[in-house]
């Protein structure tokens, strides 16, 4: 096709020449555009055809020359087709630049599917070519779908097995015999490579579909390089292989995705390792280099063959040497590492010699700015004041505020009771004296109802000694009883006893997931910190939440009966208090989707830790 772009217009101007000097020229030069598969025409400004060959002769929507030539593209093509094709015919002619339409015609009861590339010939005419594309889109539905299955039916089942035996080989591997602990260990590193595989073959189906998402954020690079070196420490244990930090700086900062930038550390780590001597070193270093920062990851490997250098970032590279082969590994992990660095405005290279090792590097832009203004108020605890004096119920607040806590005052049980229906507190302060109903009879409601019944409540009160001997033997709990005399250190030190009280009790989990097996291995995980209960899909999960409250929800996004996202709305729901959500699945979310759950993870791509960890940051424990 580049070959018509820039020829075609030439080949055309002698096709439509003097026939006394060019009769011959235009004779070939018809056989040559008829032997085309492709639909070739020439149009002026206003659409119509003032050429065509007969590429596609035989379909119904371009029947041939005859039918063509002389007609504008709105009585050839559908409306739909008609307008965007003039728009991309007037872009062409005004930027001179080369323009591409996809469309889709109905042709006798069949979707089909066409590329149109149109140049500019000219002042006033446009060179198009028209492709018939449909067996290309089918391909790509069909890789696409074979994507999504790999996706969810091969991840799901991995991370059941990959957690199973994590959990035999760490907490129960004291119970098995050696031969049977050998074996186990053997099945969890191919485990492993398993889920390294899937990972890495759906990773460049995203590169190469532009869907990989990132997740950008300032953060400091020596923590992110300090933690890869730790958590691969187990990796090149095996090989004989330390890691040595050579060079660092401290304070740098960098503007990334930290899971994409860790994986890239990973690799290039990895791959130092399995081509390092027994007892060699792997040395990471972090440089400045021009306006970048430098990552560099050198080994003491045999070096990278001269014959192998010039492919060694694309798909499935591997040098040929029978001894590198027997290394392992795909050859997708640099291509991936690649696409991921430039994504972030940097780039990697590499250098070797045959003989004395490779040192890999990546460089990206240093972040700077100005003036940060740090988000950290967002994730303090919140506290609801139910007080009617406007005064003291300010002075609360501010005591509060200065000491590490969110407030928002009610001086009504009206208020506080809006506010309880739409936001999540970790406590409350309540006077007992209220306009309206009165502060027991509010306790009692307030115990009354699933989602307020463990609510912490600090009473304070002119009548708070009264209060507490009218509740007395009545089963509601109230975690502090304070009069109005209070002193500051006091309330603080009440509020903090509350929630740290609140957190002794075990959180309830509610995990939407159609694997029972994935559940289990969760539920084992958790059964020290939490309470874990199961909805197998979407009914059985807004059924529960209906009748139950819940501290977080683990949601897995492919389910039976729907897509795990069509909770979020319910979630949601001003009328309920807000519950974190962590999506834990097989499919990856955009941005938009990310921004509204407190994290997404991957199901083989994350381990048995970090999955408890972010649980852990999420109900307290």
């Amino acid at each position: 096709m580049p070959f018509i772009q820039e020829q075609g217009p030439g080949v055309i101007e002698h096709a439509r020449g003097d026939a006394e000097t060019s009769g011959r020229c235009e004779g070939y030069a018809r056989r040559v555009l008829n032997a085309l598969p492709d639909l070739v025409t020439l149009h002026t400004r206003d659409g119509t055809c003032q050429y065509c060959n007969n590429g596609l002769e035989g379909e119904t929507i371009f029947p041939g020359e005859d039918d063509l030539v002389g007609k504008k593209i709105d009585d050839v093509l559908p409306a739909e087709v008609a307008q965007p094709a003039m728009q991309s015919i007037r872009q062409a002619l005004n930027t001179g630049e080369m323009q591409v339409l996809e469309y889709q015609v109905l042709l006798e009861d069949t979707m089909r599917d066409y590329e149109m590339r149109l140049v500019a010939c000219g002042d006033d005419m446009v060179l198009a070519i028209t492709r018939d594309i449909t067996e290309r889109k089918k391909s790509e539905r069909l890789k696409n779908e074979f994507v999504s299955i790999v996706s969810h039916e091969l991840r799901t089942p991995l991370t059941s097995i990959r957690g199973s035996l994590s959990l035999i080989t760490g907490r129960m591997a004291h119970e098995l015999s050696p031969k049977i602990k050998g074996m186990v260990d053997i099945a969890y590193k191919n485990s492993e490579r398993l889920v390294s595989l899937v990972n890495d073959i759906l990773d460049i189906d995203k590169i190469e579909s532009g869907k990989m998402i990132f997740d950008l954020k300032p953060m400091e690079l020596m923590p992110l390089v300090e933690h890869a070196l730790e958590t691969n420490h187990a990796y090149a244990e095996p090989f004989g292989v330390t890691f040595a930090l050579t060079h660092s700086l401290p304070g740098a900062r960098v503007h990334v995705d930290e899971d994409r930038l860790m994986q890239v550390l990973a690799n290039l780590l990895s791959n130092a390792t399995k081509f390092s001597p027994r007892g060699g070193t792997v040395e990471a270093s972090v440089t400045r280099h021009e306006e970048n920062l430098r990552v560099a990851v050198s080994d003491q490997g045999p070096g990278i063959p001269e014959e192998f250098r010039a492919r060694i970032f694309q798909k499935f590279a591997q040098a040929d040497s029978s001894a590198t082969r027997q290394k392992g590994g795909t050859g997708l992990g640099l291509s991936i590492s690649k696409a991921i660095i430039e994504r972030h405005g940097g780039k990697i290279g590499f250098a070797s010699n045959s003989s004395s090792g490779a040192t890999f590097f990546f460089d990206i832009p240093e972040w700077r700015e100005r003036e940060e203004v740090y988000g950290g108020s967002q994730h303090r605890p919140r506290i609801l004041i139910c007080e009617d004096t406007p005064d003291l119920a300010s002075m609360l607040s501010i005591m509060l505020n200065y000491n590490g806590f969110n407030t928002d005052i009610a001086y009504n049980t009206i208020q506080a009771r809006q506010f309880l229906e739409t936001n999540q507190y970790a406590a409350m302060t309540l006077d007992l004296i209220m306009p309206g109903q009165g502060g027991i009879d509010f306790i009692r409601e307030l115990r009354s109802q699933e989602r307020t019944r463990h609510l912490p409540i600090v009473v304070i009160s002119a009548i708070a000694q009264q209060g507490r001997q009218e509740l007395e033997g009545g089963a509601f709990e109230v975690a502090d009883w304070l009069d109005k005399t209070i002193d500051y250190q006091d309330l603080v030190a009440a509020i903090r006893r509350a929630i740290s009280r609140k957190r002794v009790e075990r959180p309830r989990i509610l995990h939407v997931e159609d694997d029972v097996d994935v559940f289990e291995v969760i539920s084992t995980m958790l059964h020290d910190m939490a309470d874990t209960f199961h909805a197998r899909g979407l009914q059985e999960a807004k059924s529960r939440l209906e009748r139950e409250m819940f501290n977080l929800i683990i949601l897995d996004l492919s389910l039976p009966d729907g897509s795990g996202l069509d909770l979020l709305p319910i979630l949601y729901n001003p009328s309920r208090p807000p519950v974190p959500v962590i999506i834990f699945s097989a499919r990856e979310v955009n941005r938009e989707t990310a921004q509204k759950v407190v994290a997404v993870l991957v199901k083989s791509r994350t381990t048995n830790q970090e999955l408890v960890e972010t649980i852990k940051s999420q109900i307290g424990t």
